[in-house]
């Protein structure tokens, strides 16, 4: 059976000053990390125009788009979507923000900085089979604007959804699977890729470029970084799911890592 894979991957923006792990230091690392693993979609999160430009340049592989912007000054941040065109077509896209008027940009609740979604819908060439995408960033900040963000996505994908399509939604959802968003989505019929996978052990995949001497925080001591699937009809099998850990320290791709999972035609 066909398969193909899928990255949700926080690049950490290129204008924020990271010291050794500035962007341009970094920047041939991290997509040097995205060839190595050549994931057929990928839902990156946090990119700065400069991200994109060099995505474009190295990676011009890839389709791309854009997103609606966030957080609150410039240069805005964009929850952007890649796939190869060779495997995956672009039938319909569009965006929204994480609020309580999702069709304009605005903020609710106690996030700390306007949020947003991005989302696709591919068909798989060779599977015959058409896919719903979202990517997004949940809030660092408030508990509150992270839950009813999640809701707000269960929404809108429930109005965007066809009948018995599989839906996959990748994010820097910045907190871990016990938490409140976690438990939105598995309530609406999300499994966890990870889990599904067979992984059950706690795992960082925010690490604040130090690799394994990160010490976690509560909101960060397990993974905050997830590739969810919803798929009533079971079309789609889960045959893995990795954090991949590259590096050449000092220097890291990201202050996270990227999930990668790989879907199978059932």
């Amino acid at each position: 059976m066909p398969a193909f894979t899928v990255m949700t991957f926080n690049v950490r923006g290129a204008h924020f000053d990271d010291g050794a792990n500035q962007w341009l230091q970094r920047a041939a690392l991290n997509i040097a990390t995205i060839r190595q693993h050549a994931p057929d979609l990928i839902g990156f999160q946090e990119v700065h125009p400069a991200n994109l430009d060099a995505y474009r340049e190295h990676l011009a592989q890839y389709e791309y788009l854009v997103g609606p912007h966030y957080n609150d000054k410039e240069p805005y941040q964009h929850a952007t979507i890649a796939w190869n065109p060779e495997r995956l077509r672009l039938v319909e896209s569009g965006g929204f923000w994480l609020s309580l008027t999702p069709e304009c940009y605005s903020r609710a609740w106690d996030t700390a900085c306007t949020r947003a979604a991005t989302w696709t819908r591919l068909e798989w060439i060779e599977a015959g089979l058409t896919l719903l995408h979202l990517n997004t960033h949940l809030d660092h900040i408030g508990e509150e604007a992270r839950r009813e963000g999640a809701n707000v996505i269960v929404r809108q994908l429930q109005q965007l959804g066809h009948a018995g399509e599989p839906i996959i939604v990748t994010g820097d959802f910045n907190c871990p699977p016990n938490s409140a968003a976690h438990r939105t989505f598995e309530e609406y019929g999300f499994a966890d890729t990870y889990a599904a996978a067979g992984n059950h052990a706690a795992a960082l995949t925010y690490h604040e470029f130090l690799g394994p001497a990160y010490v976690p925080t509560e909101q960060d001591d397990d993974r905050i970084d997830w590739i969810l699937l919803h798929d009533q009809q079971q079309c789609l099998n889960v045959t893995a799911c990795d954090i991949i850990q590259d590096a050449a320290p000092p220097l890291y791709p990201s202050d996270h890592y990227p999930v990668l999972a790989t879907f199978a035609r059932a």
